[in-house]
């Protein structure tokens, strides 16, 4: 338990239930039941670990909180045992045949693994097959590689494998058709099915990002009005108490930093820590000269395009802390109802100090040249930035595709700066399809001696194999296949690098077994370099 947050656990058994309170700063907190037992559900948690972020991501719509002792879960930098995020989760909320619809996952959980069916029914919470699946490119032995679930609505590239989209790929499906436990939303579910899929990557100047694709369906028979959905969090940037928070609408960037320039746990210059948006819903126009594009997946080649359409941005970026009123922390439905629409639990508008005028972004000013409206004292803060309002006819789907980071810089607020670089490195990426990454990983800065194409490995391979290079200077590379005959089969790199390690994966499904080259060739500008190498694919 986080000290200075559980005060007091009251416990009351009798023969029809187990309720248990939170006493202390942070209400409704109860054991999940991940471990314990205490709950019937059967949440299933796995670390997304495969840069300097280790942290927990859960079927129960929660992340970032461990979920073996209910303590801080985001681990950064990843073995330190240094935290900077206690919980995170998704909210949801709508109007509905005139009635409000909320869920959320905060310390107590309105989701659980599984579906809803053609009846409206939710399914899949006693089905072990409704977990968390986690694969690492290149690695296709494992046992959630031979069985991802497909059928759940993971992602697979178009020979029907399991589509490795970042180094490591998570991915799970559940829903808040079982009855809510928070207390704190609408006793009627929304009948909303979640496909979540996380990812992050090893490569260099990616280490500090995780990204995560929220894809949500409306399966109940009404249709969904003023749609909220939010990214809620309680950041304990180290120390829990002198944190403060801020929003870059510029940006599109949610954050937390430390208000001194010297945290207990994490010392001079702490880190800031955020939610950049990348993707956010779409609602209709009317209006032909309005047009959303994105890929579906993210990194695959299916350009959708949709005229008529426009993104929805973000609607509010909210905060609240407990027992000092108001904002204050929201205890029914219509009070999260109104912290997802940008209000005060009491349905009382912010009213900005700086332009007397209300909004829906306090503490939008910036902290690092002392402009605007900033926080001025520090403490411990919850905060949810928010996307829409928009409608959602039955079966229609929504994507949120967010990134999450952290950032240290020379200071406290110097650390600000570096999170909104990384957060437009982090749009930069998404802008591209993350086909950069996708392509090959930077595993070394270090500059070689001279260019290299080692022998793929493993050979014989099936279906896939890595293949690694080295570039000794800044130059155009590319990598291509081709088959016995000399015919292309497929390009695994066409860009500009910069000197280093780098290596790349080739998926020969969908291929016959037989013998592959695969070439390089890199200009850069004094030396020129190509090598060709041979490879079996054998089935």
């Amino acid at each position: 338990m986080k000290q200075g947050k559980l005060l007091l656990m009251l416990l009351v058994i009798s023969l029809t239930f187990i309720s248990f309170k939170q006493m202390g700063d942070k209400p409704g907190r109860v054991s999940d039941g991940n471990n314990s037992g205490l709950q019937i559900q059967e949440v299933t948690s796995a670390k997304l670990d495969v840069n300097r972020i280790s942290t927990f991501y859960r079927t129960n719509g929660s992340f970032n909180r461990n979920p073996v002792n209910g303590t801080a879960g985001f681990e950064w930098p990843k073995g330190s045992g240094k935290t900077a995020r206690f919980a995170s989760g998704i909210w949801m909320g709508c109007e509905s045949n005139g009635d409000t619809l909320t869920a959320i996952a905060e310390y107590v959980y309105d989701y659980k693994p599984g579906y809803v069916d053609n009846a409206g029914l939710p399914q899949g919470n006693d089905d072990p097959l409704y977990r968390v699946y986690s694969i690492t490119r290149g690695d296709t032995t494992s046992p959630d590689y031979q069985n991802w679930p497909v059928n759940q609505g993971a992602y697979v590239t178009p020979s029907g494998t399991p589509f490795f989209l970042g180094t490591q790929t998570m991915f799970y499906s559940f829903t808040d058709a079982y009855p809510h436990e928070s207390g704190q939303t609408s006793v009627q579910s929304m009948k909303a099915v979640v496909l979540q899929t996380n990812w992050a990557y090893s490569n260099i100047g990616l280490e500090d990002i995780q990204f995560i694709e929220y894809r949500i369906i409306n399966r109940s028979n009404s249709p969904w009005e003023n749609t909220y959905i939010g990214i809620w969090t309680d950041d304990d940037l180290g120390g829990a108490i002198d944190d403060a928070i801020g929003c870059d609408t510029a940006l599109g960037l949610g954050y937390t930093y430390n208000i001194n320039d010297n945290d207990p746990v994490y010392g001079v210059a702490p880190p800031a820590v955020g939610f950049k948006l990348l993707r956010n819903p779409i609602t209709p126009t009317g209006n032909n000269n309005d047009t959303v594009k994105y890929y579906d997946p993210p990194g695959s080649q299916n350009l959708v395009i949709k005229v008529g359409y426009k993104y929805t941005g973000i609607s509010s970026f909210n905060t609240y802390n407990n027992g000092s009123p108001p904002p204050s922390y929201p205890e029914n439905n219509t009070q999260t109802y109104r912290v997802l629409s940008g209000l005060w639990n009491t349905g009382a508008s912010w009213i900005d100090p700086i332009t007397n005028q209300p909004t829906k972004f306090p503490y939008s000013g910036d902290p690092v040249t002392g402009s605007g409206w900033v926080m001025t004292t520090g403490s411990d803060r919850r905060s949810i930035q928010t996307y829409g309002p928009f409608n959602m006819a039955p079966n229609d789907t929504q994507s949120i595709i967010v990134a999450q980071v952290i950032a240290r810089g020379s200071s406290n607020l110097n650390s600000i700066t570096q999170l909104r670089d990384l957060s437009v490195r982090a749009q930069e990426i998404y802008d591209q399809n993350f086909q950069a990454v996708l392509a090959v990983n930077n595993v070394s800065t270090q500059v070689p001696e001279k260019f290299t194409l080692s022998q793929n490995y493993p050979n014989p391979f099936n279906p896939t194999t890595n293949l690694e290079f080295e570039i000794s200077e800044l130059g155009f590379v590319t990598l291509k296949i081709y088959d016995e005959i000399g015919r292309e089969v497929k390009t695994l790199v066409n860009e500009k690098l910069t000197p280093g390690s780098y290596e790349t994966v080739f998926d020969g499904a969908g291929l016959s077994s037989g013998i592959y080259f695969y070439r390089i060739s890199v200009t850069s500008g004094v030396n020129n370099f190509v090598d060709t190498k041979r490879m079996i694919l054998l089935k």
